[in-house]
């Protein structure tokens, strides 16, 4: 359903691969006085006007235009929310998301450097988050996934950080575990001195997602197919 109050604009309502490439058509109905305004620069389209109806996809029907033309429609119409302008926003946004992005993998890579040479003192999770000044939980894969024995941890503590991989699925080897879960397998935990630059690392991983405390049990996982 079309929002009448969102800001007029062109969008993609067709695509020829053959001859026009994109075609934009308005994101709302306009008027027959805009139209008036706007259709010197636009074409009626239908299905035939196309060279091969097979290679389109979208609506090959009513008023649109071509990128090209598409400024010439925007500045007949007053139009503020241009293809130049959201193609900007776009590509800002894919920068932004590409330098963090790099940023996380490179603090990942420095922490399993950093975890995987580290002790695994036997300890309880529930020492470990009771005395915690913070805990990560990244994406929320303990909240999620704990109750099928996956997800990590970083618990920050005044004097030492701790990484937990749980590892209480039926598959793995619980063996291997030295922090004990209530009524679970377990999990690896990895113990280092706290430092700043840790810390700083294990925020640009989790995205400073912090962990509720809460963990879904398989009927709220039922709840949230749904959604």
């Amino acid at each position: 359903m079309t929002n009448e109050k969102e800001d007029l604009k062109l969008i993609v309502k067709c695509t020829d691969e053959v001859k026009y490439g994109k075609l934009y058509g308005f994101n709302k109905e306009i008027s027959d006085e805009q139209l008036e305004k706007a259709k010197k620069y636009m074409t009626n389209f239908a299905p035939v006007d196309f060279p091969d109806i097979m290679k389109i996809s979208g609506n090959p029907r009513g008023w649109m235009c071509t990128y090209e033309d598409a400024p010439k429609v925007e500045e007949a119409l007053n139009i503020t929310e241009t293809l130049a302008k959201r193609e900007k926003q776009q590509a800002e946004k894919r920068k932004h998301y590409d330098e963090n992005r790099k940023a996380k993998e490179e603090a990942q890579l420095k922490l399993e450097e950093i975890f995987f040479n580290a002790a695994r003192p036997k300890q309880k999770l529930s020492i470990l988050l009771n005395v915690a000044d913070i805990v990560y939980d990244p994406a929320n894969s303990f909240r999620d996934n704990s109750y099928y024995g996956g997800g990590h941890l970083y618990i920050i503590l005044k004097k030492s950080i701790w990484y937990i991989m749980n590892n209480g699925r039926e598959e793995n080897n619980w063996n291997i575990n030295n922090i004990e879960i209530d009524n679970a397998g377990g999990a690896v935990g990895f113990k280092v001195d706290y430092s700043d630059e840790i810390h700083e690392l294990i925020k640009i991983v989790t995205e400073e997602n912090i962990y509720s405390g809460e963990t879904l049990k398989e009927e709220d996982m039922d709840l949230l197919c749904g959604l």
